[in-house]
């Protein structure tokens, strides 16, 4: 077990703040806005009247009907003056600060700042942190992190833990889930909640654009190293020409993943101003987070990113050819 930071001391800030506000990374996703979700409500229901959700990035469709979703903020459509004094700064699901964007410029005010995690190398920067790289996601460490959570917990609560750990375990399929895992789940059944319903509203809930975006991501698959490895070179032009945007990405790694014989999945995409995004998925002994961190990225062992400034024609092979060949002095492949 690796853990980082102190969670009970985490658990009396949080109990002595008066005016919090939960954040989580930039292009949110269903372990960071469940899990400031979840964490917004079992604040409400302990007391706390001054709790504010305030993201860079819009909420994906996908996770809109998520309870209490509507409380979120996004940092363009607030008023910083509206805010005399943040008490506490909680950053949910972030390795370090600058993956919440802009809104580290905003809580740098806060009196105190501190972060839940599971990331591998993920800073405890400023006050307090509470890090364990073997939770599944950060529903698990809120678990974890309140003394008298099932006293206390609601279904919308319950919901809320369920899609952090959900999405965060691939559906329970990724190795990162343990018997902690099955028998947080069974607890937060017993609440009532539907898992189909939950299920359906994540998985089975995708848009024309999606489709359409991955028969071209499968059409540019390229397979190298006897099929261990593959990639793909996307160029905006296909967003642009589909209508496509980051959220209907969601899912196209775990289809390229169900490939037989597959080590690594390498995606390189093409974004706006001049940046290229890399995605990495690997199977069993390939590090993502060692090879994301060499473009200045990270992530954990079997999932992680980065962004450079790049161009999509000039540097996509290249940056390709840089993972592969750091894969093969490893002998990983």
């Amino acid at each position: 077990m690796s853990i980082k930071g102190d969670k009970r001391r985490c658990w009396e800030i949080i109990k002595d703040a008066d005016s919090i506000v939960l954040t989580t990374h930039v292009r949110p996703d269903g372990d960071g806005l469940a899990s400031e979700l979840a964490l917004y409500q079992i604040l409400k229901l302990l007391g706390k009247s001054k709790i504010y959700i305030v993201n860079q990035d819009e909420t994906p469709d996908v996770y809109k009907w998520l309870p209490a979703s509507d409380k979120i903020q996004l940092l363009k459509d607030i008023d910083p003056n509206y805010f005399d004094t943040i008490d506490l700064a909680i950053l949910l699901d972030c390795s370090n600060e600058d993956r919440i964007g802009k809104v580290n410029e905003f809580i740098k005010k806060s009196r105190t700042i501190i972060s839940l995690d599971h990331h591998e190398d993920s800073d405890c920067y400023r006050d307090c942190c509470y890090v364990d790289t073997d939770a599944s996601s950060v529903g698990e460490l809120i678990v974890s992190l309140i003394p008298n959570i099932w006293d206390i917990i609601t279904s919308d609560i319950a919901v809320c833990i369920y899609v952090s750990i959900l999405t965060d375990t691939g559906s329970f399929s990724y190795s990162n889930t343990s018997p902690i895992v099955f028998e947080i789940a069974s607890k937060l059944l017993k609440t009532d909640i539907k898992p189909d319903y939950i299920y359906r509203n994540i998985y089975n809930n995708k848009s024309f654009k999606y489709l359409k975006l991955l028969g071209r991501t499968l059409d540019r698959l390229e397979a190298i190293e006897s099929g261990k490895i593959v990639y793909v070179i996307m160029p905006i032009s296909v967003y642009k020409e589909i209508g496509a945007t980051e959220e209907d990405n969601e899912g196209i790694l775990e289809v390229i993943r169900s490939l037989r014989g597959l080590e690594l999945i390498i995606l390189l995409r093409e974004l706006e101003n001049g940046r290229l995004k890399g995605s990495l998925r690997s199977e069993e002994t390939i590090n993502c987070n060692y090879l994301a961190k060499m473009f200045g990225g990270g992530g954990h062992f079997k999932a992680s990113g980065f962004v450079i400034n790049g161009n999509i024609n000039e540097d996509g092979h290249r940056i390709v050819r840089k993972i592969v060949d750091e894969v093969k002095r490893q002998g990983w492949v």
